[in-house]
């Protein structure tokens, strides 16, 4: 039976154990990142800093050190294959080290003594095979071969109390080396890295670095007040860096950063493919806690052209791993609710909106917003991320005491129409009509805000609404019990091009019907007449070719008669005759195609004179 032994080796050297770090201040991102700032001693002019693995890209790539002494720092970490280097210089894989037979076959021909009971053997070791086990005849054992100095190949008992001691140092320190990496293996989730100066002395120095961190998200909370409404914002967030909050200054960044994930703690061959680009990540609306906002103290505010930054006015405590939800800002913003019906949404009841305003110097984060009236929960909406100044509306419940049913049709007319370089231009006249049939309650009177969706090319007649950025705003009082037909009317103007020597006799007949003013259908009229002209011209034209043809090939079936059956045949005579008679109708023929050939090009010039004329 194969059984893994103990090998009991000492350690060389001890882990270094990390400098306390003392967390100053975070700055948590909208794109995932946290920048830590941190003081720690540098005692002998050397500092070990503990990371987490996938924090170590982001480490080498931001770390920055405020040096009192502005000494030059190195930054000194394992290298990420070292567990495989290792190996790759031992006379053995990973697997020997968890497996002693394996050890063993990986290691024949090295000198070790074996011990087991009181017998003890020094010599090359020759190698590990299974047996039958002597005391019940069945597979199982292990005997070991061994040479020793005197050269005698004998065979040992292999079980567990059997001990190996491999002789030789290089061995040894073989064994304890692969040991060592393993055990930096399985702590690789954790890297320790170096920061070295080139000056001893002892000190304390500032920095910072960034490392990935929960997207921190916006919870508002909305509360109407007698002279507005309170708004709130709360701030949920969590410590995900492993290391505890204790007094920090708190920092809330909001902006479309770009951030890039660079494998700088990888080995990368030259075709390695460049980094993907990660900009910032919006947040997903988390559920609102409280009703009521307290007091909040303003933060001192940052406004930079990529990001905004929030710092709380006062520190934070939160250990690893927990969350937290607080304010970190509060405004007080002008009750601008509004009763709000889109056109063209299909909805039976307008929304009940509320219009907000960034009053602030800098951006107003998004996120989810909780509205509350008169104690109870009015309903939620998204707001998205604001600049300064800027104004959105945003939906939060539906008014279905207010009903709305749209109905739209639309009229076309030829408007005008001119004859220009033998193209007719033709102007149709598109009249769209939406009428908006709204009941109000019976209770109550409302006022409606009607936003009409702007179309491209439309242009509006119905006067008295506003234009906005994509619709033109109507308010309509909606006294109660009432039905209110708000009409809306939108016109557009088509033109359309056609040549006219490329229409038929039927189309000009079509746009005769049609057009407005008589001197154009006048024109129409005599262009449909030239193209009847026209049409039986070809036509006799065409009966002329088919005719001619029909006499060639009768006067060429003459003509094979003539010569097949000679002067003897007595119908020669009357054959010959009847070509010569059938000449003089293909010269009649054609001299008739001449002529309509003639009239068709002259019919051809009065088109185009006419046309020439209208201009």
């Amino acid at each position: 039976m194969r059984r893994a032994l103990l090998l009991s080796l000492a350690v060389l050297v001890a882990p270094p154990v990390a400098a306390e770090t003392q967390i100053r201040g975070v700055t948590l991102s909208t794109a995932g990142l946290a920048l830590i700032e941190a003081e720690a001693s540098l005692e002998d002019g050397a500092l070990t800093l503990p990371f987490r693995r996938g924090e170590v890209d982001h480490v080498l790539r931001s770390l920055r050190v405020e040096d009192p002494l502005r000494a030059p720092m190195t930054l000194r970490l394992e290298g990420p294959g070292a567990f495989e280097d290792t190996f790759a210089s031992l006379p053995f894989e990973p697997e020997a080290l968890r497996d002693l037979s394996v050890l063993i076959a990986a290691m024949v021909g090295a000198q070790a003594t074996f011990e087991r009971d009181d017998t003890t053997r020094t010599g090359t070791l020759m190698g590990l095979r299974p047996v039958i086990c002597e005391e019940s005849g069945l597979p199982g054992c292990d005997v070991l071969s061994l040479r020793t100095p005197g050269g005698v190949l004998v065979q040992l008992p292999f079980d567990a109390a059997t001990q190996i001691r491999f002789t030789d140092p290089a061995d040894q320190a073989a064994i304890e080396r692969g040991l060592a990496a393993l055990r930096a293996d399985a702590r690789r989730q954790v890297i320790e890295l170096r920061l070295d100066s080139r000056n001893p002395q002892d000190r304390f120095i500032e920095f910072a670095w960034l490392q990935p961190a929960p997207v921190w998200q916006t919870a508002w909370r909305a509360t109407t007040r007698p002279d507005g409404v309170e708004l709130t914002g709360w701030a949920v967030l969590e410590n995900a860096t492993t290391r505890d909050w204790n007094d920090i200054t708190l920092t809330l960044a909001t902006g479309a950063i770009q951030r890039l994930d660079v494998p700088l703690y990888t080995r990368l061959g030259p075709d390695a493919v460049t980094p993907a680009l990660k900009l910032d990540m919006r947040m997903d609306a988390p559920m609102a806690m409280e009703s009521m906002a307290p007091a909040v103290a303003p933060p001192l505010l940052d406004d930079r052209d990529s990001f905004s930054r929030y710092t709380l006015p006062e520190p934070i405590t939160l250990p690893a791993g927990e969350m937290i939800s607080l304010p970190f800002l509060s405004e007080r913003i002008e009750d601008a609710r509004q009763t709000l019906y889109r056109g063209g949404s299909g909805r039976a009841h307008p929304v009940i909106t509320l219009e907000i305003e960034n009053p602030l110097p800098l951006r107003l984060p998004a996120g989810v917003l909780t509205l509350f009236e008169a104690g109870g929960h009015a309903g939620d909406a998204m707001i998205p991320e604001l600049a300064p100044g800027a104004r959105e509306r945003v939906e939060f419940a539906q008014d279905t005491a207010v009903s709305v049913r749209e109905e739209s049709a639309e009229e076309v007319a030829l408007q005008s129409t001119r004859i220009t370089d033998g193209i007719l231009v033709a102007e149709d006249r598109t009249e769209r009509s939406t009428r908006y049939r709204i009941e109000a309650p019976p209770e109550a009177d409302r006022t409606l805000t009607l936003l009409h969706p702007l179309r491209a090319g439309w242009e509006m007649q119905t006067t008295g609404g506003t234009v906005e950025l994509d619709a033109t705003r109507f308010t309509l009082d909606l006294p109660a019990g009432t039905l209110t037909t708000h009409e809306v009317v939108e016109s557009r103007v088509t033109v359309t091009r056609i040549a006219l020597l490329d229409l038929d006799r039927e189309a000009l007949a079509r746009w005769s019907g049609r057009v407005p003013d008589d001197a154009t259908r006048e024109i129409l009229l005599q262009l449909q007449h030239l193209r009847a002209r026209e049409v039986d011209l070809r036509r006799d034209r065409a009966r002329l070719i088919e005719t001619e043809a029909e006499l060639i090939e009768d006067q060429s079936r003459l003509a094979g008669l003539i010569e097949q059956l000679g002067e003897d045949s007595g119908a020669t005579a009357d054959r010959r005759a009847r070509v010569d008679a059938i000449d003089a109708e293909i010269s009649e023929l054609r001299a008739e195609r001449a002529r309509i050939d003639q009239d068709l090009d002259a019919l051809d010039t009065a088109l185009r004179d006419l046309l020439r004329g209208s201009d």
